[in-house]
């Protein structure tokens, strides 16, 4: 049957609402503990595909119509240039790279792209299509509290009335009818409530879903799980909420404050005053239990950003009565906020900020190269991945490494870092993002992506100053919290990576869209016949005296008047071409809902694969998991877990292949490049495992065990790769000083160099790590008979060690047995078998007060020496020293829960 437009109209905008519903309100809320082993990961399928499908939608009414019916905007044009000069980064790294990395930069290219195009570019272009009430105010708040209140109420019924799934099959495990139907009721309640199609519903319908999961998150920071079957706390004792993140949920919370504060100061009556303050207040709460500090600070920048206007100066005194006690109660919980809920109170505020303040303090502690008593993790981690991003833009100024490329390529630059930075050892990790948005961008796509990147922001900040200057009161009243909010996300990504994640990035990207709308002067409606908004209404709030009394359509003459272009807007001029590229873009929208969908059932054949692997069920994982990689091959955690299964059942063919196909979906882990090694060398490809072994050492040389499989290949064929070898066990013993059986192969290889002397000093120094080691023992006397050395001290320390361990032995602590145990320490002062020793002389004759010094030295040189702390809890219970005694004991206690005789010592001390 033939609709009419004005059906087929109406069909589409609810499509849309549905989509935006989806989008706003079921997205940041909606998880599942039990179907994929990222719980979120269906919020981010929905999320991605709700926005594809609104594209869809306006793309098809764009072919029927003829027309792209977007409105004017000033940032069409820069943001086109910041998308191409992304594809031109990403297409230069491809050629640019060795062939081996292609498939891998494809895959995170398409990757990172997808997110680019459909979270960011398609949800700035759909808030276009969305026009703004010229109330901005809602007239009553008692739908949006009854959502937030009343339908949130219910989830606490939840635990006594959720079904257990009847069976294994997805469906069983996705529907629960109490679950189910409320979220049925929840949506249905959201699409009237935004039936009015406008920014500011929609803007509710936001603030709504930050209100609910900020009360499920505040629940959680005080041991309340309404969800999960038990308490989950996988970042300690921040809240993760339902974003799965406590970073993104603060993020999202960053870009609604300002709008609350905004709402809060122009609200007329105590029920808008309620609602609005609530929100506030329950936001910050929100915040406090993240424990996230750059969005504290960004949370700080984009409420100063609103106050820095007089407009809201003005507002604020209007209603200082009500405000002065308001802000007194918001400054009480921050500062208030307990630091852990379940420990005696200390502030939270002022626990995370003075967490690093005292390393910090200092220019030198600015540095990778920091002393220990300066390192803070949170900051000098950052402060590597930071470099890495500097090295990485550096290496191709003009363009960068390539967008989508940061986490790939990451690796290769942090392996030197860690190699020549020995105190930021520690502080190896996997970075996705540079943690600095100038650095994110610099990094990929070089001096032009930063530069067009820098261009957008200008063209916006240029149209807000000129915007602000030409409108009126209450038009400037309301554009403010817009800005405030942008500003106050991009002070957190100074620190943060949340822009380059789905939920608080579309919240992002959608703030840009209708602020940049706003801005170009088409507020109110979005072209003909395209949804064009008639609610009517007066101004809420009345200009001052001396403000600016045209209105926001004045700024095209302001453009005239000042010789700035008009905004552009996309027109439909040439009908075959236009046609097409409607229809290409329908075609995206379509196959990347398909690529949502197979990349969930992947994470849901992926989830039973990685539950099978735990129960050792290996062919079953196996078969899991080659499921998830038919419905998706590109994930580089399911493709390395699926060898892994197929290595422990017994199919090194499969394996191989396996971790072929996770290098080829990101060429960035170690691990990857050590299993694949050792299944190379089962198979008897000893070239390809040692260049595996080498290229994973690279990324990852705190990794012993990559040198010790590469002395095994390197040993059997000497003769053509002894200079190779010593070269990489210099490293090695570089990164391992106590490893004594790397020092012995590097002496090995020294030895077939000829180069005794150099043999001679590794042999020294493994023996003296290990001087019960006969081998090692024997390979030193032998070289230093090569070279014909007698009265050497390495030769007289060995001796001189096993002197004193007979006489030991033997139960001689004379005083002759204490002056070779000084002889012994005096040849190498900071050996610590020497130090041991001697403490064991020193205990045995009596003298506690010289063994504790000795024993205290070695566990200052390596806290994790059981042994020394062994001794040094006898000590104190020998001199009464009680409670340093317990300490030391239960410290050993941790180390080795199982060790009778230490909680046999722990008994029998004095309460």
């Amino acid at each position: 049957m033939h609709q009419t437009p004005e059906k087929t109209e109406t069909w589409n905008k609810f499509l849309l609402t549905v989509s935006l519903v989806t989008v706003f309100f079921v997205s940041p809320l909606l998880f599942f503990t039990d179907l994929t082993r990222n719980p979120y990961y269906l919020q981010i399928t929905l999320l991605n595909a709700a926005l594809l499908a609104a594209g869809a939608v306006l793309t098809a009414g764009a072919i029927r119509k003829k027309s792209w019916d977007l409105p004017p905007n000033m940032l069409y044009a820069p943001l086109a240039a910041v998308l191409a000069v992304f594809a031109l980064s990403l297409f230069r790294a491809y050629f640019a790279h060795a062939a081996f990395f292609r498939p891998a930069i494809a895959s995170e290219g398409t990757r990172v792209g997808l997110f680019t195009l459909t979270n960011c570019a398609l949800a700035f272009l759909i808030a276009q299509k969305v026009p703004f009430d010229k109330e901005p105010l809602r007239q009553s708040t008692a739908g949006w509290l009854a959502l937030i209140f009343v339908w949130g109420a219910l989830w606490l019924l939840f635990p006594e009335l959720k079904s257990s799934a009847p069976g294994a099959s997805l469906i069983s495990r996705f529907w629960d009818p109490y679950g189910g139907l409320l979220w049925i009721a929840g949506a249905a309640a959201a699409c009237l409530l935004v039936k009015n199609f406008n920014q500011e519903d929609f803007l509710h319908l936001a603030l709504a879903a930050g209100a609910i999961a900020s009360l499920y998150g505040v629940l959680q920071y005080f041991q309340i799980e309404l969800i999960w079957p038990k308490l989950l706390n996988p970042y300690g004792n921040r809240s993760v909420s339902t974003f799965g993140n406590p970073n993104f949920i603060s993020s999202y919370l960053v870009m609604l404050l300002p709008f609350t504060l905004a709402y809060l100061l122009a609200a007329k009556g105590p029920a808008q005053r309620f609602f609005y303050g609530f929100l506030f207040l329950i936001y910050e709460a929100m915040l406090m239990a993240s424990l996230t500090r750059s969005s504290w600070i960004g949370a700080a920048a984009g409420l100063a950003s609103v106050f820095a206007f007089r407009e809201y100066r003005e507002k604020f005194l209007e209603n200082r009565k009500f405000l002065g006690w308001f802000f007194a109660a918001a400054l009480a919980l921050l500062v208030m906020w307990p630091a852990n809920s379940l420990k005696p109170f200390t502030s939270g505020l002022a626990e995370r900020f003075s967490e690093g303040s005292s390393r910090m303090l200092s220019p030198s502690a600015f540095s990778l190269d920091a002393k220990p008593e300066k390192l803070y993790a949170s900051f000098h981690q950052r402060l590597l991945i930071w470099t890495s991003a500097w090295q990485m833009g550096l290496e191709s100024p003009l363009l960068g490494k390539g967008w989508g490329l940061f986490e790939l390529f990451y690796p290769f630059y942090q392996g030197a870092l860690l190699y020549n930075f020995e105190p930021i050892r520690g502080f190896r990790t996997h970075a996705n993002n540079a943690h600095n948005e100038l650095l994110e961008i610099f990094s990929q796509t070089g001096l032009l992506g930063l530069g067009v990147y820098v261009w957008l922001l200008a063209v916006l900040a240029a149209g807000f100053y000129r915007y602000y200057k030409s409108a009126p009161f209450e038009s400037r009243y309301w554009i403010i919290p817009f800005a405030a909010a942008m500003i106050g996300m991009y002070v957190d990504n100074i620190f943060n990576v949340s822009l380059h994640f789905a939920v608080p990035a579309f919240i992002f990207w959608w703030i840009f869209g209708a602020l940049s709308k706003k801005l170009s002067g088409a507020e109110f409606s979005v072209g003909p016949a395209s949804f064009r908004q008639t609610t009517g209404g007066q101004a809420s709030l009345p200009p001052p005296p001396n403000s600016p009394a045209g209105p926001p359509s004045c700024l095209a003459e302001n453009n005239r008047r000042t010789g700035i272009p008009p905004p552009s807007s996309l027109t439909w001029r040439m009908p075959a071409l236009n046609t097409a590229a409607a229809a290409v873009l329908v075609i995206f929208c379509v196959w990347g809902i398909n690529c949502w969908r197979a990349q969930f059932m992947r994470e849901v054949h992926y989830f039973k694969g990685f539950k099978a692997m735990r129960k050792n069920d290996f062919a079953g994982a196996a078969a899991a998991l080659k499921k998830a990689y038919d419905s998706h091959p590109r994930e580089v955690n399911c493709n390395y877990e699926m060898g892994n299964a197929y290595v422990r059942a017994g199919n090194l063919a499969a394996a191989k292949w396996a971790y072929g196909e996770a290098l080829n979906s990101n060429a960035g882990y170690d691990e990857i490049y050590f299993n694949l090694a050792i299944v190379n060398k089962k198979l008897g490809e000893t070239a390809r495992a040692s260049d595996n072994l080498q290229v994973s050492a690279f990324l990852n040389p705190l990794n012993a065990a990559v040198f010790h499989a590469l002395a095994e290949i390197y040993v059997k064929e000497t003769a053509a790769n002894a200079q190779e070898a010593v070269e990489i066990f210099k490293t090695a013993v570089s990164v391992f000083p106590a490893d004594a059986n790397l020092l012995n192969t590097l002496g090995y290889f020294y030895t077939r160099l000829k180069d005794a002397r150099r043999a001679k000093e590794s042999y020294a120094r493994a023996v003296k790590l290990n001087p019960r080691d006969a081998m090692l023992v024997q390979n030193l006397f032998g070289v230093a008979a090569q070279l014909g050395l007698k009265d050497d001290a390495d030769i007289l320390w060995v001796k001189t060690h096993k002197e004193l361990e007979d006489r030991l032995a033997a139960g001689d602590a004379s005083p002759s047995a204490q002056v070779l145990a000084d002889r012994l320490v005096a040849l190498d002062p900071g050996n610590l078998s020497a130090l041991g020793l001697r403490a064991k002389v020193n205990f045995k004759a009596g003298n506690t007060g010289k063994a504790k010094k000795d024993l205290l030295a070695v566990l200052a040189a390596n806290p994790l020496e059981n042994n020394a702390r062994y001794g040094l809890a006898v000590v104190y219970e020998k001199e009464g020293a009680f409670e340093n005694a317990r300490r030391e004991w239960n410290k050993l206690l941790a180390a080795e829960p199982n060790n009778p005789a230490i909680a046999e010592h722990l008994s029998k001390l004095p309460q």
